[in-house]
C-alpha cells in the first residue's frame, strides 16, 4: 500500500500525467520532420514514443545524429524546433486533463501540500498552456526545458530544503521522469494510462519495481492506495 500522506512536496511530469497530450506531441514531431525521408521518419517516430520526458531540443539531435546520420545544416535544427513550436502553441491549449487530475491538484491545495511541474515541454510554451488551460495556479512553479528534467527536480529540491528527500514525490509516465526521480534520491509514481511506451514502462517497474496507477484518480493524501 501506498501512503500518499507523508509526501509534502509534489513534482508532477506534464505530458501523460497532467494532461492527455502525448499524442498531440507525436503529432508535433511527425509535422515538423515531414519533408525528410520515410525511411528515417517513421523509426524516428517510433523512437520518439520511447524517449518521452526528453526535451524536443535533445529529440531532434537524435534525429540528425540517429538517423539521418549528420549533423544539422545551420539553421535547420532551428526550423524544425519553430515548426514543431507552432504547432504546439495552436494545440497544447485544447489538450484535455487526465482522468482525476483536478481533484488531486484541489486536494493538495486544501492539505497545504507543495506541488510544481517539471517537464520536458519548452518552459514558456508549457506556462502559456497550463496558464489558459486553468490549472497553472495550482503550482508554487512550472519548470520545462531546454533544461534537463535532473536539473529541474534538483533545483526544485534546492528549493523547497526544508523538506526531506523522503518526502518528496515524482509522478511521471516516462523511463526520463524515472531518472529524475532516481538521479534526486526521491520517490517515484508511474502513472500508466495514458504513457506513449506502456510496454517498455512495464520492463522498467519489472526492474525497479516502482509503484504505479493508472490514473490520478487513485491518488489521495486521504486514503492509501494500491501499488
Amino acid at each position: 500500500m501506498i501512503d500518499f500522506s507523508k509526501y509534502k512536496l509534489w513534482i508532477f511530469d506534464c505530458d501523460g500525467v497532467l494532461l492527455d497530450s502525448n499524442r498531440m506531441k507525436t503529432e508535433a514531431f511527425a509535422n515538423a520532420v515531414s519533408c525528410y525521408p520515410e525511411e528515417c521518419v517513421t523509426p524516428f517516430l517510433e523512437f520518439q514514443k520511447t524517449a518521452f520526458g526528453m526535451s524536443r531540443f535533445r529529440t531532434l539531435d537524435a534525429f540528425f545524429e540517429r538517423f539521418l546520420g549528420r549533423q544539422a545544416k545551420d539553421g535547420e535544427k532551428e526550423n524544425l524546433l519553430e515548426i514543431f513550436a507552432e504547432y504546439c502553441q495552436k494545440q497544447y491549449p485544447s489538450q484535455p486533463l487526465t482522468l482525476g487530475t483536478l481533484s488531486l491538484l484541489d486536494e493538495l491545495q486544501a492539505m497545504n501540500r507543495i506541488a510544481y511541474v517539471a517537464s520536458g515541454s519548452e518552459q514558456k510554451e508549457l506556462r502559456s498552456a497550463l496558464t489558459e488551460i486553468g490549472i497553472a495556479g495550482k503550482f508554487r512553479d512550472i519548470f520545462g526545458s531546454p533544461r534537463k528534467k535532473t536539473d529541474l527536480v534538483a533545483d526544485i529540491i534546492r528549493n523547497e530544503a526544508h523538506i526531506a528527500l523522503d518526502e518528496v514525490l515524482f509522478l511521471g509516465d516516462a523511463k526520463a521522469d524515472f531518472e529524475a526521480a532516481s538521479s534526486n534520491d526521491i520517490a517515484f509514481l508511474q502513472v500508466s494510462h495514458y504513457a506513449a511506451d506502456p510496454s517498455g514502462m512495464d520492463i522498467l517497474r519489472k526492474e525497479f519495481n516502482f509503484p504505479h496507477v493508472a490514473t490520478l484518480a487513485e491518488v489521495s493524501i486521504s486514503e492509501r492506495t494500491s501499488s
